[in-house]
């Protein structure tokens, strides 16, 4: 357990770092963030992204609760229904009753949900040291990812266009991955995520960019971004401090890079251990362990599919009664999944460490 008078010191600002620092601050712990950048948020574009509502059961309203945060101060938008473009077929019309994902904007704006964390952390007493190295004795390491094996390529723009998602599968738009087009109160982000590969990005972003024009989409003051991750997989995990969380420790969904929340959750079981819940922080982890290691699994079954064998898979789900049941099923660790990991995780073309 952490001596409560000595500051408790996170290297890393991001969402995993605000979890772990804001957890702890609530169990009245002196808590400093050292951040590289000159301010929270600073590395990323006001791009959409989505917190999944399938690999955990609780929700993210419930995980805010947990480590402490106000959600009335965080900005969320539930999506329960978006298109899917496929093999040059017809769009597929993907709709649940409960939401597949909340829609959050990242980056340091006031409606970001980097910015929205920081504000309730700094409120609650937490202490900042930004452009600053974070000192070797850190207990908790959320700096995010060391090796890059994917990208994402796109662009930010304002629109009058209706709100609409619409992701797209193939070899076309993202080799191994997928591309999005997300459009929400008059602002948009189109984008791929893709393996690397000997292909030009541009030709990748153009492609996307010309189904974008297919759909009628009005763009106006677009700038472009990029961001890199990785899919490295550590094999162990040592749980007790430094804490490598978040990217650093390679909590993230290897399937479709929906990592905020598993992020978020490996850093109130690093922030749990810290406050001597060291129980409840070894369940946490088992579980953080288990999911990331199923979604591996889904990462290499997913890259060997063909561009018609994903549009069969996008129709599966379009017929499907309950898509994000379906969905969840992909991530439940049964006898079959461990078959699967003992026969994978050594064959794949980004080795696990």
């Amino acid at each position: 357990m952490h001596n409560n008078l000595t500051p408790v010191k996170i290297a890393g600002g991001g969402i995993a770092g605000l979890a772990a620092a804001m957890y702890l601050r609530k169990k009245n712990f002196k808590v400093v963030v050292y951040e590289k950048e000159s301010k929270i948020g600073n590395s990323r574009h006001g791009d959409f992204e989505g917190i999944e509502n399938w690999i955990f059961s609780n929700s993210i309203q419930n995980l805010f609760n947990v480590i402490g945060f106000s959600q009335n101060q965080i900005s969320l938008t539930p999506v329960k229904k978006f298109l899917v473009h496929s093999a040059n077929d017809k769009p597929l019309k993907i709709k649940s009753e409960s939401h597949f994902f909340n829609l959050v904007s990242r980056g340091s704006k006031s409606n970001d949900l980097d910015s929205q964390l920081y504000e309730q952390c700094l409120s609650a007493g937490v202490q900042f040291q930004f452009g600053k190295k974070a000192p070797s004795d850190s207990s908790i390491i959320a700096t995010g990812t060391r090796k890059a094996s994917a990208y994402i390529y796109g662009m930010n723009f304002k629109t009058k266009s209706d709100n609409q998602i619409h992701l797209f599968l193939g070899r076309r738009f993202a080799p191994k991955g997928y591309a999005y087009l997300i459009i929400q109160n008059g602002k948009g982000t189109i984008a791929t995520a893709f393996k690397k590969n000997h292909e030009s990005n541009q030709d990748l972003l153009k492609n996307c960019m010309d189904e974008l024009r297919k759909l009628d989409i009005d763009i106006y003051k677009s700038k472009a971004f990029g961001s890199r991750g990785s899919f490295i997989l550590p094999l162990g995990f040592k749980n007790k401090p430094p804490f490598l969380i978040g990217e650093a420790g390679g909590f993230q969904d290897y399937l479709f890079g929906f990592g905020m929340k598993i992020s978020m959750i490996s850093g109130l079981a690093a922030g749990m251990y810290l406050a001597g819940k060291k129980s409840h922080s070894k369940s946490l982890f088992s579980d953080l362990n288990k999911k990331r290691k199923i979604s591996f699994i889904n990462r290499i079954l997913y890259e060997r599919l063909n561009d018609r064998q994903m549009h069969v898979f996008a129709k599966k789900f379009s017929t499907s009664d309950d898509p994000l049941k379906l969905l969840s099923s992909a991530y439940q660790w049964k006898f079959k999944t461990l078959l699967r990991w003992i026969s994978f995780k050594n064959k794949y073309e980004v080795r696990t460490t």
